[in-house]
């Protein structure tokens, strides 16, 4: 499997059309469905029902969409990153963690206004954790860490500037009750088994999550702790349970899952850019009036 052929799949699944598909890329209609069955055939799957009006994805081809718009995603992230280090020998730089609703919410945007006026900066980027990116700060691996939300003990330890606020949703399974609701109350999921973002990685998640039950009225029954966003996101389409997330998490592939607005309690997550005040550059500031 190669990137190409992640792309002409997401290209068709996108258009409903290998030959609008083949337009958009192009190159011959020929070549588009070549590439579809060498990965149908790799993967023993099924991607697509052909019908008379165009193709529709099968089960199997919509989480297999997902995941391949992650991949490249990610190789986007790589590529960047590799560009960044290109002839970066002497050159001043910025180094950034992020988790991973940052990129497409935020900072892809605010690094190419930033490289607008600073192309001589060398910016490189780094998907941690908030417990990687807040020891990184610490150990001086990186300057500037985009964490979400941050808890008041760091606020207390370093410099930062609220970038954007995040509303919570619940997340659920496709099949679950509530599912197609607009909104729902965080009560309506008493008694219900709730996944959550282990504590190791995500500094202050306990606290924000019993402060978040107490005002719905309601003891929560946690049967698994998982380490980031996308396992989290994988055990609720799986049927593992339900979740309270960042909304913005809708970004990252969620096959199975449905997020849903959380009406009450509103809970309102504020995400944040950190630095450590004597690292502090006049480039450093700037960028992060960029993400703004």
């Amino acid at each position: 499997m190669e990137l190409r052929h992640l792309r002409y799949f997401v290209m068709v699944a996108e258009e409903g059309s290998v030959s609008r598909a083949a337009a958009r890329l192009h190159v011959s209609q020929p070549a588009v469905s070549r590439q579809l069955r060498d990965l149908e055939g790799e993967f023993g799957v099924v991607l697509f029902d052909r019908k008379h009006d165009g193709l529709a994805l099968t089960e199997d081809g919509s989480t297999a969409l997902s995941h391949a718009r992650e991949v490249l995603r990610q190789a986007a992230v790589f590529a960047e990153t590799m560009r960044s280090l290109g002839g970066s020998e002497g050159r001043a730089g910025l180094r950034i963690g992020y988790i991973p609703t940052a990129l497409p919410g935020f900072l892809a945007e605010g690094m190419r206004r930033f490289r607008q006026s600073h192309a001589h900066i060398c910016v490189q980027i780094f998907e941690m954790t908030p417990r990687e990116q807040e020891d990184a700060l610490r150990d001086g691996e990186i300057d500037l860490a985009l964490l979400g939300h941050a808890s008041p003990a760091l606020k207390k330890a370093f410099r930062h500037k609220p970038i954007r606020k995040v509303p919570m949703a619940a997340a659920l399974p496709e099949g679950h009750r509530l599912a197609h609701r607009k909104g729902i109350d965080l009560a309506e999921l008493e008694g219900e088994t709730f996944l959550s973002l282990h504590e190791k990685h995500f500094p202050g998640r306990p606290e924000l999550m019993r402060t978040v039950f107490a005002k719905a009225g309601i003891a929560p029954r946690v049967s698994l702790k998982v380490d980031g966003l996308s396992e989290l996101l994988a055990q609720v389409g799986t049927g593992g349970g339900v979740a309270l997330i960042p909304a913005d998490a809708a970004v990252l592939p969620h096959a199975g899952v449905r997020l849903v607005e959380l009406r009450r309690p509103r809970t309102v997550l504020v995400s944040s850019a950190v630095w450590r005040r004597e690292r502090e550059t006049d480039e450093l500031a700037e960028f992060v009036e960029r993400l703004s």
